[in-house]
């Protein structure tokens, strides 16, 4: 990768930023529950505090793809971590840990008047999947009206099981965070089955 910054590493920076408030928006709400297992605190002292201030501020220059790649790997374990111990702790919490997310979703909400290419654009400039050259998501069908993609890979199976936690809540919890972004414009998420997934317009 080049030594020099980069639209490309802007973009990733971002994505990595939105997860970590995600995260915040979960420790928020675990707060306001009483659910006191995990803390920014607990958080930070069981796997590392991510600050994120401008770029160009702190990135290593002479090592820009591994710098970014460890902040993908902390911002991923930080998440699954805090994500497996609320609910280790009680499982019925996947409940307001759904919601939670739709609601972040909705902070981030496309415009109503969209295509379904234009809102899967967004959602590979909003949420994490890994590095550029992971190539995570492959369509298979992209128009106005729909887009059809396949995962083709998980490249966060890893942190989960770190945490020996359960990677489907993970997969759970974007489809509502998705679901929220899309709140206010014609088009929904389908999970097709297969790691295969559609964003396309309601009632077709």
């Amino acid at each position: 990768m080049s030594a020099f910054l980069g639209p490309i590493h802007y973009w990733l920076y971002h994505k990595i930023q939105i997860q970590e408030a995600w995260i915040h928006s979960i420790l928020e709400a675990a707060s306001a529950k009483g659910w006191h297992s995990v803390s920014p605190e607990k958080l930070d002292a069981a796997w590392g505090k991510l600050e994120l201030p401008p770029l160009e501020e702190v990135i290593d220059g002479s090592n820009i793809h591994g710098w970014l790649h460890e902040r993908i790997g902390l911002t991923e374990i930080r998440l699954a971590f805090l994500l497996t111990t609320l609910l280790n702790e009680d499982t019925s919490r996947l409940a307001n840990l759904k919601q939670t997310a739709y609601q972040f979703g909705k902070k981030h909400t496309v415009r109503e008047e969209i295509g379904a290419d234009e809102a899967f654009k967004i959602l590979e400039d909003t949420l994490l999947d890994g590095m550029p050259c992971d190539h995570v998501n492959h369509i298979a069908q992209r128009s106005p009206d729909k887009v059809i993609w396949r995962k083709t890979q998980c490249v966060r199976t890893e942190y989960w099981e770190r945490v020996n936690g359960d990677v489907t809540v993970y997969d759970t919890l974007r489809a509502e965070l998705i679901a929220g972004m899309l709140a206010h414009c014609s088009l929904e998420l389908s999970i097709l089955g297969n790691n295969e997934y559609e964003i396309s317009r309601k009632g077709r």
